[in-house]
């Protein structure tokens, strides 16, 4: 079943009490920590800069520091005059906070000394660009700010609604300036179906490499997610680098979550490295979860990934593949995670890869196989044809259970690219293949084999290579 639900999340104002100063706590002579405080640094806040640094800390770890009264490591949103009840906007002292971190930046380079806290509440923001939009332009990278820490107390504890008073808008930006992001422990939730959460412009020169989420969600009516593109009319690496760790994706997005080159007829977009989404429950009601414009190197392991709207349309991952540039890295790796489709608009994937590999292991998307449209559905579509017309990835499906059939279209004979079913089981098929079997296409049979699977009802199905 879904986890997400239609209540708003209650605003809080309780915060941690704050401690009395204890013996040895205070600074020394010259302005020196003290013993108890340089301790109490060293297993709290600078324990939570360490951990999130390293992407392995959660924001439970967080109070340790508060309760440390370790003001050298924190800026603490509520101390600047934000509001934890969200009856006012905390725009304000949002900035002010971000600014005391940034410590001069984003104008010179720097390495942030403090971690963003945001204690438990409810925060409204109405205006975009919380962090400074400013593109780096400096050929020497002496204005890249390298390492930034956002920390909350946990999804729907710490929670951010983004409210904001004119449309089609930013929460924040990352203009080739910012690298070694950690954000954690939040709830970010839009109310404006025209936003946009972040929006990062990668370059070779400079790039936003390394940004990493934990214990994130995300909820509302967004446009977009995430949002990475380049510089147009020249050839650059986008080594972006991005990893997800037990966070949530809810709510409905007119675009999708992740978009990979939002203009495609460019060049420049060569390279899209690397990508990690790791136990993340994905239940969103409509839209697409994934959209690639350009190839890259992309892997989802373990989770929830449900299309909660039976009614709505909506695909997992949408591969489009737009030449010339995009003839570099092509690869998707899914293993053991559990899909729910939920209705016949919906979609694990919609492919038009020419080349690279696509793989399952150990997944499963039949939880409405009994469902009267299941024998239709056709979750799984191959477009062979989209590009080139006799090629397509190495497909493999690898201890899979499958819903309904999976269709391929291929105009010509394939040269290139193949289907691999081994030791899967098919749901709702009593054939292998062609018209009214489980592997379906259009034009040309493509390449396919099948290897000790099984159909519904436990029946063995013929071993098969073609050609």
């Amino acid at each position: 079943m879904s986890s997400q639900s239609a209540d708003r999340i209650p605003a809080t104002s309780s915060l941690p009490a704050a401690r009395v100063a204890e013996p040895g706590s205070g600074p020394e002579p010259g302005g020196r920590p003290g013993r108890r405080a340089l301790l109490a640094g060293l297993t709290g806040a600078g324990a939570v800069v360490g951990g999130l640094a390293l992407g392995t800390r959660s924001a439970a770890a967080v109070p340790a520091a508060v309760e440390a009264g370790a003001g050298s490591y924190v800026v603490d949103v509520v101390a600047k005059g934000a509001d934890p009840t969200g009856a006012t906007p905390s725009d304000a002292a949002f900035k002010a906070a971000v600014a005391e971190v940034l410590g001069g930046a984003p104008e010179t380079g720097v390495t942030p000394r403090k971690v963003l806290l945001i204690p438990p509440g409810t925060y409204l923001l109405t205006e975009p660009d919380l962090l400074p939009p400013t593109q780096n332009t400096d050929p020497q990278s002496q204005s890249v700010v390298n390492g930034i820490s956002i920390s909350g107390f946990g999804k729907r504890v710490s929670h951010i609604v983004y409210a904001p008073t004119v449309r089609d808008t930013v929460l924040w930006r990352n203009m080739d300036r910012y690298k070694n992001i950690r954000i954690s422990g939040l709830t970010f939730e839009s109310q404006d179906a025209t936003a946009t959460f972040c929006r990062s412009y990668s370059s070779a020169t400079f790039g936003v490499q390394d940004t990493w989420y934990t214990d994130v969600e995300w909820r509302g009516t967004w446009k977009a997610g995430i949002v990475l593109d380049g510089p147009t009319g020249a050839r650059s690496n986008l080594n972006s680098e991005m990893g997800w760790d037990h966070c949530q994706v809810g709510g409905s997005y007119a675009d999708a979550f992740l978009v990979m080159g939002t203009e495609p007829a460019e060049q420049q977009q060569d390279q899209f490295l690397n990508f990690w989404f790791r136990d993340c429950k994905v239940e969103f009601q409509s839209g697409i979860f994934v959209r690639n414009e350009h190839g890259g190197s992309m892997n989802f392991i373990g989770g929830s990934y449900i299309l909660t709207d039976d009614n709505s349309t909506g695909t997992f991952f949408k591969l489009n593949a737009n030449p010339p540039r995009s003839d570099s890295v092509m690869r998707l790796y899914a293993q053991g995670i559990r899909f729910e489709v939920r209705g016949p608009g919906h979609k694990v994937i919609d492919s038009s890869w020419y080349k690279g590999t696509i793989t399952f292991v150990s997944c499963d998307d039949t939880a409405r196989a009994y469902k009267a449209w299941a024998t239709d559905g056709v979750p799984h579509v191959y477009r062979f044809d989209a590009v080139n017309p006799s090629r397509g990835p190495m497909i493999r499906y690898q201890d899979c259970a499958l819903l309904g059939s999976h269709t391929v279209a291929a105009a010509n004979a394939t040269t290139a690219g193949k289907l691999l079913y081994d030791g899967c089981r098919f749901a709702n098929m009593t054939t292998g293949t062609g018209a009214s079997g489980f592997l379906r296409w259009t034009g040309t049979a493509p390449w396919y084999e099948f290897r000790d699977c099984t159909q519904k009802a436990g029946l063995r199905l013929a071993d098969a290579k073609v050609p």
